[in-house]
């Protein structure tokens, strides 16, 4: 069989992508290599929401120039938002690449690659395509957690992201294939699924009938052998109270909810776009805590976006204090060509970013760790899904509240087991604990 190497750089859902094409072209008799040098095509899936993540594909193409030149037969392909937003700077930039295609052709790239081979030419593919459920995969060992793309696009168009470019429109697949998919993982293992889209809480309402989200989470937990669900990215515009009711009575759902804030200051939201107020922001973390007292949430935060003053960075600040977010990712603001925002006056230095960048890191990281000291003599569900990174002899899984554990197992338990742990110990970026008969408590947090 020829063999086929995957570089995958971005978001959760570029790793389903990436997995899918692989699927598909195992179909092709392509089986997955680790050494990109034994590669007979080689496919860079590209992340474009910042400017960062599209030198990293550059610098990579760069080396894959070298290895081309070496072997002349070697396919290069680049996939994903970088392709459907930058295909001729890529062309330009990196004349060694032989396929670019972007998201919606994803389902025809075992054509798109006997194309490059046949025609000896590179081949373009971007137009926007028909929605198609890809569930093909590569074989792999047994796999515990899976992630699901149960919808594509966005339609918010804040004036930072390039998302409604690069993905389109919003399109949801059919609740029946994705309970087809779900099923089909559990029976492989898997013990637990991410639902994925980009707007993931405005599921549904694109299809005939409509539905939502928390019919579909529903759905997927009478999937016996699946142990817990949870769904990723979120949009507070977009969160309903039935959504909030399905999180307080569906028993397989998790309490972690991604919601990204991105900015503290009604000013700068306003200026992004994102439809809401930190005020109306605060009112859904207090109804999603009153549902769910021990909810855990993370965030997405963005420094330096234009026009931020310092005033605006200390109401983001004040913002990580009050909601307690048990993880934060934050981003210095990156200008995307063609967004609204790239063009806005008042850009903030670079040194202001990194600064701002620093102190913000300093308060999550004293807010982060307070929430986890939270859970020192508590006992939690663990998911086991493998052994502890420091330490061979010992076991690590997640618990409901996404937080890494590490434990020993004793001799009880094994990896995709569900394990009772008495936390011990709260460090920087992981809990320790001691295995124990029976639950005295089920709650990750309380408010």
């Amino acid at each position: 069989m020829a063999k086929l190497h995957v570089i995958t750089y971005g978001c959760q859902m570029n790793e389903y992508d990436s997995e899918r094409v692989a699927g598909l072209l195992r179909g092709e008799r392509y089986e997955l290599t680790d050494d990109e040098a034994q590669a007979d095509l080689i496919l860079v899936n590209t992340c474009a929401i910042r400017e960062k993540a599209e030198a990293k594909v550059f610098s990579k193409l760069g080396e894959l120039r070298a290895l081309k030149a070496r072997k002349p037969e070697l396919v290069i392909g680049v996939m994903g938002c970088m392709a459907q937003l930058h295909q001729e700077t890529i062309q330009q930039r990196a004349p060694q690449v032989d396929l670019v295609f972007g998201s919606p052709a994803i389902a025809r790239v075992g054509d798109l690659v006997q194309r490059v081979r046949r025609g000896g030419r590179p081949v373009l593919e971007t137009g926007e395509g028909p929605l198609v459920k890809i569930t093909a995969r590569p074989p792999a060992a047994r796999r515990l957690k899976a992630f699901v793309t149960v919808m594509e696009g966005c339609e918010k168009c804040c004036t930072f992201c390039v998302v409604p470019t690069t993905r389109g429109r919003e399109r949801s697949h059919p609740p029946e294939a994705i309970v087809a998919e779900v099923r089909s993982l559990a029976a492989e293992g898997c013990r637990e699924v991410t639902l994925l889209g980009q707007t993931v809480n405005a599921y549904g309402r694109d299809l005939t009938p409509p539905t939502d989200l928390a019919e579909l989470m529903a759905r997927v937990g009478d999937v016996d052998a699946i142990e817990r669900i949870r769904f990723t990215t979120s949009n507070p515009y977009n969160l309903t109270s039935k959504l909030i009711r399905a999180l307080r009575d569906l028993p397989k759902v998790c309490e972690y909810f991604h919601l990204p804030l991105q900015s503290g200051a009604n000013r700068v939201l306003e200026r992004m776009n994102r439809g809401y107020t930190r005020e109306g922001y605060l009112e859904l973390v207090d109804r999603l805590r009153d549902a769910v007292p021990e909810m855990a949430f993370s965030t997405d935060l963005i420094v330096g976006f234009p026009g931020e003053t310092e005033a605006d960075f200390g109401a983001t600040l004040d913002m990580v204090e009050r909601v307690g977010y048990d993880n934060v990712f934050a981003f210095r603001y990156s200008r995307r060509p063609g967004t609204l925002a790239a063009a806005m006056p008042d850009q903030v230095a670079d040194d202001v970013k990194a600064s701002r960048n620093t102190r913000l890191l300093e308060v999550v990281n004293r807010v982060t760790a307070a929430r986890s000291r939270r859970l020192a003599g508590r006992t939690v569900e663990v998911l086991v899904d493998g052994t502890s990174r420091k330490n061979a002899g010992e076991l690590s899984g997640r618990t409901r509240c996404n937080r890494v554990v590490n434990f020993d197992g004793q001799g009880r338990v094994s990896v995709g087991d569900l394990a009772w742990v008495r936390v011990t110990e709260a460090l920087p970026h992981s809990l320790r604990g001691t295995l124990v008969e029976r639950p005295e408590e089920a709650a990750c947090l309380s408010k």
